[in-house]
């Protein structure tokens, strides 16, 4: 269980247990810049989108992943150039109802194994560690414990504070987590008469 530590940072949680549930192989040149589960007034939390933020691009290679497996996505809903020219591709989690309410929650352990599967398949078996602790935090109470107390006196009372809280990652920070974008305006203005 070498390298497990304690993030301190704030992590983008819908990048680490929703955007996996795409299942775009991770590793290509083609990533997001970030994921988010809300958009200004566009959608709200309980409309249940993900929007993925990638930067544009021209070449074949990501064409090619645009086409197949961006908008050619079960889960496609919808394309927007933002004012800065990024691409915004949204997903509608709407299938996905009681892993979405768990993820807002932070209930990342109530995931279903589907999702679950999902997410470990996602990050591999080099993190596994780190992401099976979030996703099986009664399996790692003990180690958590050890890595977060200082005095072992505090041993016990860590570990029943972690039993009762049960996840081993924050909630989503939902401000982090809304993007704020504004959208290019693709009419042609005709000249005037």
């Amino acid at each position: 269980m070498g390298g497990l530590s304690v993030y301190k940072d704030y992590i983008q949680k819908s990048r680490l247990f929703l955007y996996p549930a795409l299942e775009l192989k991770r590793g290509s040149s083609v990533t997001p810049i970030q994921t988010y589960t809300s958009w200004n007034d566009r959608y709200k939390l309980e409309d249940r989108k993900l929007s993925c933020v990638y930067h544009l691009r021209d070449d074949e290679e990501f064409k090619r992943f645009e086409k197949d497996k961006l908008m050619g996505h079960k889960m496609f809903h919808d394309f927007k150039i933002t004012k800065d020219g990024m691409g915004i591709y949204t997903f509608d989690f709407s299938h996905m109802q009681n892993d979405w309410d768990n993820f807002i929650n932070g209930k990342y352990s109530k995931l279903s194994n589907d999702l679950k599967q999902k997410i470990r398949n996602f990050f591999g078996v080099n993190n596994r560690g780190i992401i099976d602790s979030y996703l099986y935090p009664e399996r790692f109470h003990t180690l958590y414990v050890e890595l977060l107390i200082v005095d072992q006196k505090d041993y016990k009372e860590m570990y029943n504070i972690l039993k009762n809280v049960k996840e081993l990652c924050s909630k989503p920070d939902l401000e982090k987590e809304n993007l704020f974008a504004e959208i290019k305006d693709l009419h042609m203005i005709k000249g005037l008469s």
